[in-house]
């Protein structure tokens, strides 16, 4: 029986009934995320318990039984039988997300999944289908959207009637695929698909939409032949002409900028700036008034600008990925409970793969493509997640 008719089937046994007290959460994978996120996220929660935390590596679970004091297992589907939870957090490569999704269900829990979502589109409409079948939720660790300063933006593109009309997020550090360890250097399209991701979505958040059409080139610049994209330059064109750029750049030389963006309304700039900020800057505002300005944010700050005026609206405290992905899981798990929408549902994780895909699709064909199109939807195969073969 495939998982997803077991998801079927178990759907009216096993069912979760919220009554305001704890979830029963298994997480899999201990890596980076799992370890620096997912797991001391959890344990500042007063909603849930780990039950269970998975990984085939010995000194993984050794190190998160003894940071974290969780019960570890090597085999999923053994936490899944003696653990009994009902949320499966899933931090593992994205090529593994699809069959963990459908494993959860199948027994009966609703599933937090780290982004990408998946590694194509059909497979993320499968994993939706898969939890309406057994009744469970699927929700998307986005946690851009809840960290401190990017909520302040946010919040503030949305007060008293306002919205986005042009942004611009950006990306600079030296860190080229090839360079990087593990699997994600083995990835196949690897700057935009997976850690672009995060910049596509918060654009999504912002302007409260899919975008209509996307342009975008991909390249290693000549650095390298027949390699990931290491520099992603992509137009996102939203409703009523709105406008948005991506700049990736994974070969700077000078200053890292992990998650930088501009958001223009009608009346104000809004900036946010992640990854710490100390800077002092002197000029001339429109080439007659000079300005003296000093910005200091340890772990990132966002703020308003109007002419020469800045307001600020909001800083990082320390370890922000971490209190950004406990926002998502708290959120989430209070939306499981009510029945409500979670901050980042499956829909949204699959409508930011369809923008990346018609991104890498629009780099092949060198021209502007539109996301509610017949091309779009015959991409809907496309294997992002592919690795490159290393033992040739």
């Amino acid at each position: 029986m495939t998982p997803m008719l077991q998801a079927r089937e178990n759907a009216s046994a096993v069912r979760y009934q919220p009554d305001g007290s704890h979830f029963r959460v298994g997480v899999i994978g201990l890596g980076n995320a799992g370890h620096t996120l997912h797991l001391p996220a959890l344990a500042g929660m007063t909603s849930a318990t780990v039950v269970g935390a998975v990984d085939p590596d010995a000194s993984r679970r050794e190190r998160a039984a003894a940071a974290w004091k969780v019960p570890v297992f090597a085999d999923f589907d053994a936490m899944l039988r003696e653990a009994k939870p009902n949320v499966v957090v899933i931090g593992t490569p994205p090529d593994s997300h699809f069959d963990y999704c459908l494993r959860s269900f199948a027994a009966g829990a609703h599933v937090i999944c780290e982004k990408p979502f998946t590694s194509s589109i059909d497979e993320a409409n499968q994993v939706i289908e898969a939890a309406a079948a057994a009744n469970r939720r699927i929700a998307l660790n986005h946690e851009f959207r809840e960290m401190p300063i990017f909520r302040a933006l946010r919040d503030a593109a949305s007060r008293d009637g306002r919205s986005v009309v042009f942004a611009q997020v950006w990306q600079l550090m030296d860190l080229p695929p090839w360079a990087e360890p593990g699997w994600r250097g083995q990835m196949l399209r690897r700057t935009l698909y997976e850690a672009g991701v995060h910049l596509v979505d918060f654009l999504m958040a912002l302007f409260g939409e899919r975008p209509v059409s996307v342009t975008a080139s991909v390249s290693t610049c000549g650095v390298r032949e027949s390699e990931s994209d290491a520099v992603a330059l992509c137009t996102l064109e939203f409703s009523r002409g709105r406008l948005a750029q991506i700049i990736q750049n994974r070969l700077c030389k000078g200053e890292t900028q992990y998650f930088e963006v501009r958001a223009e309304t009608p009346d104000a700039s809004l900036r946010a700036s992640f990854g710490g900020r100390a800077r002092i800057s002197a000029g001339l505002h429109r080439s007659t008034r000079p300005h003296l300005r000093v910005d200091y944010g340890v772990s990132g700050m966002a703020w308003e600008e109007t002419g020469n005026q800045r307001r600020p609206l909001g800083r990082n405290p320390k370890e922000p990925g971490m209190i950004a992905t406990r926002n998502v899981f708290e959120r989430t798990l209070d939306a499981f409970a009510r029945g409500t929408l979670p901050p980042a549902t499956g829909e949204d994780g699959r409508d930011v793969l369809q923008v990346i895909a018609a991104a890498y699709h629009s780099a092949s064909i060198g021209r502007r493509v539109e996301l509610d199109s017949d091309e779009v939807r015959r991409l809907s195969g496309m294997h992002m997640g592919a690795l490159r073969d290393t033992t040739v």
